[in-house]
């Protein structure tokens, strides 16, 4: 029971503290930008290579798999579509979240954890400096942004190492492989993964800046937050990739029944 309370109680925590980032963000936009441009850079370079190389290898993983089961219905012809449609509706957003969780994730908490229990959150309120403005709304913006950025970047790689693979594992012309894709990957599951991709990082955003702000006791309490954020983090993203998923297939339903 003290666990659920306790899960609850930094829900809640994580709620407050996201509101507040949000309301530093907007009046503060202007001071702001430029600290967040330079994140921007940032983050995106130290995750662009690793998400690169993660989304060749699934790309290439997804079409040994599915290969599998279409060779079986003489529907390969379908391959390239499936492959594209999977790709951007859940594995691309997802794979690209955990990667951000572990990498950037982890080390926005340390390194905020880190400045808090050694005073310098402190200092730069001393300063006059608001520490939200200066510390934490940069690197949230930042998470946010890369993610979405992120995804375009390991879908590519991800067709890209789909479509080697299927060419030279099982002889498939290229164009044939790319001629499935409009029917089944469209402007709906474009948005689809956009929108899942944004959710998923406002949550590694959030929980990686909430938990290394607000850390306390020294080294020791540092390290627990890296390791409460990571396994924050990968609950709150399976949860949102489930309850996601149903309110996009309602709201399609919705949208084709009316329009």
């Amino acid at each position: 029971m003290t666990v659920v309370l306790n899960f609850f109680q930094e829900i809640g925590g994580l709620w407050l503290f996201s509101r507040q980032v949000k309301r530093t963000w907007l009046t503060t936009f202007g001071e702001s930008l430029p600290m967040v441009i330079e994140q921007i850079g940032y983050v995106g370079m130290r995750s662009l290579t690793t998400v690169c190389f993660a989304g060749f290898f699934v790309g290439a993983i997804l079409v040994i798999q599915l290969n599998l089961m279409l060779a079986q219905y003489d529907a390969q012809s379908m391959l390239g579509g499936l492959v594209t449609s999977g790709c951007i509706r859940e594995v691309g957003p997802l794979i690209i979240s955990f990667l951000l969780a572990g990498k950037v994730g982890a080390y926005t908490t340390a390194e905020l954890g880190t400045m808090r229990v050694t005073e310098q959150v402190d200092a730069v309120r001393c300063l006059g400096t608001n520490p939200l403005q200066y510390l934490v709304v940069p690197r949230f913006i930042a998470i946010v942004v890369c993610s979405l950025l992120l995804l375009v970047f390991g879908l590519l790689v991800g067709l890209l190492g789909s479509m080697c693979v299927a060419s030279l594992l099982y002889n498939m012309n290229p164009l044939q492989y790319l001629s499935s894709v409009p029917r089944f990957a469209d402007g709906w599951t474009v948005f689809c993964g956009v929108f899942k991709s944004f959710v998923y990082g406002l949550i590694v955003a959030s929980v990686s800046t909430y938990k290394g702000y607000n850390a306390s006791g020294g080294a020791k309490g540092v390290g627990k937050a890296v390791t409460e954020c990571a396994v924050y983090t990968n609950l709150l993203i399976v949860f949102a990739n489930s309850f996601s998923s149903i309110f996009l297939d309602g709201l399609h339903e919705t949208w084709r029944t009316f329009f």
